[in-house]
């Protein structure tokens, strides 16, 4: 039976310090490490390369198993301590002994026990505050976590900056410890199983239970294929704008990459809460519509930015997209997924797809960069996206039912009153 009591302040509280925590210690040290193999262990270019490739394959392989592990998992949160363990374990390793061997093998088990965290996250949100919360809940858990990543990059590149490239290690490390504190101290009691896997119960006008296949239908293929989409036309921009910044603003040229990503998580905190506030009472296409459709506009205005200034201006909107993107993407697939079972599952897929759109992204577009220029490289990236809303608009089918009664379901009032 699916439970309708309010959790405890100190789950909520507790999950609210993982979505801070966790997205940013589940990569390790992040972009950082090819600064420290490039600057301190003096790597060439074709060593970085197979590191980055290598733990990243490993992460796309391992995100579907990681989402139907996370599905079978009856402590959740506990997945999430024993995975950032791994992380802090790795991290410690690498800062110690990096050889070749070490930061490969290290990279590639964090890229593996990184794939546990979201989907383990996302089933907590949804067994802690049920269907009825889940929208707020997915747009503050967004809200939150790009908070935290302002503080992650401030923290790792100051730390890095004043104390050397491996401290960058131990500062992670000492971010892992309250990550693992607050995933223990969610209470298992507060979490349904049933319901945090998507297993709730699930009919159809006549009363009758829907099949559990339903969330693998075509419009789950139409909403994975926009999903590669938009990041095979997304990942790309920011990489290409590093590139055209590094050129123009010479030695200042991290300060202004820095105020870059600090815009994007400034812009995506607003966006995600707004977009987890108005969820529940919208339908659901109309909001990641506006997703798509920022993305080939921005695409467009590259071309017409000539100085960093105005370059990383256009960062706003890419954090209106990431605000939208995040959140919308999750929801969809809580929809297609009541029922099932396998919501996890379908987010590690989800996961793989949007992974492997980001890595094919940067390759085409640095491919077609470097024979044709920024410009021919930002109109192409337009296209890409300009298909994706294409897709999106005429191709996926509203999910959010409206007739579905929630009399069963726990109160979204869950998220701010919590029993004692």
């Amino acid at each position: 039976m699916t439970t309708t009591a309010a959790p405890s302040r100190r789950s909520l509280r507790a999950l609210d310090a993982l979505a801070f925590f966790a997205p940013d210690i589940q990569g390790g040290v992040g972009p950082f490490l090819i600064v420290f193999m490039a600057g301190t262990l003096a790597w060439d270019p074709q060593r970085i390369g197979t590191v980055m490739f290598v733990s990243a394959l490993v992460g796309l392989l391992v995100q579907a198993p990681a989402g139907a592990l996370i599905d079978s998992a009856r402590h959740k949160p506990r997945w999430i301590a024993g995975a950032i363990s791994l992380i802090a374990a790795c991290l410690v390793v690498m800062a110690h002994w990096p050889g070749y061997g070490v930061i490969l093998a290290g990279q590639s088990l964090i890229g593996a026990a990184g794939t546990l965290v979201a989907p383990a996250i996302a089933a907590v949100s949804l067994g802690m505050v049920g269907r009825a919360g889940l929208d707020a809940r997915v747009g503050r858990n967004a809200a939150i976590t790009a908070a935290g990543t302002v503080l992650w990059a401030l923290g790792t590149g100051w730390v890095g900056h004043a104390f050397g490239p491996r401290a960058m290690f131990f500062y992670a490390v000492a971010m892992a410890l309250p990550t693992i504190a607050a995933a223990m101290l969610i209470r298992k009691r507060d979490v349904d199983p049933k319901l945090a896997r998507g297993a709730d119960a699930d009919h159809d006008e006549a009363g009758a239970p829907n099949s559990t296949a339903r969330w693998y239908d075509r419009r789950f293929i139409v909403l994975l294929t926009c999903a590669f989409l938009f990041h095979l036309a997304n990942a790309a921009m920011l990489t290409l704008v590093a590139q055209k910044v590094g050129t123009q603003a010479g030695t200042s040229a991290t300060l202004w990459l820095s105020g870059g990503v600090i815009v994007t998580q400034l812009v995506t905190i607003p966006i995600a809460l707004a977009v987890g506030r108005w969820a529940p009472r919208l339908p659901r296409k109309p909001i990641f519509l506006a997703g798509f459709a920022v993305l080939p506009v921005r695409g467009l205005l590259y071309l017409l930015a000539d100085s960093p200034a105005a370059l990383l201006s256009l960062q706003v909107l890419d954090g209106i997209g990431a605000g939208i993107f995040g959140v919308m993407l999750t929801l969809m697939i809580g929809d297609l997924t009541r029922g099932s079972g396998h919501f996890n599952f379908a987010l590690g897929i989800g996961a793989a797809c949007v992974g492997l759109g980001a890595a094919l992204s940067n390759l085409v577009a640095g491919t077609v960069a470097h024979l044709a220029g920024y410009g021919t490289a930002f109109v192409m990236l337009a296209g890409i996206a300009a298909a994706a809303l294409t897709l999106f608009a005429l191709a996926m089918p509203e999910t959010r039912e409206r007739r579905r009664s929630m009399a069963n379901a726990p109160a979204a009032s869950a998220l701010t009153i919590a029993a004692p």
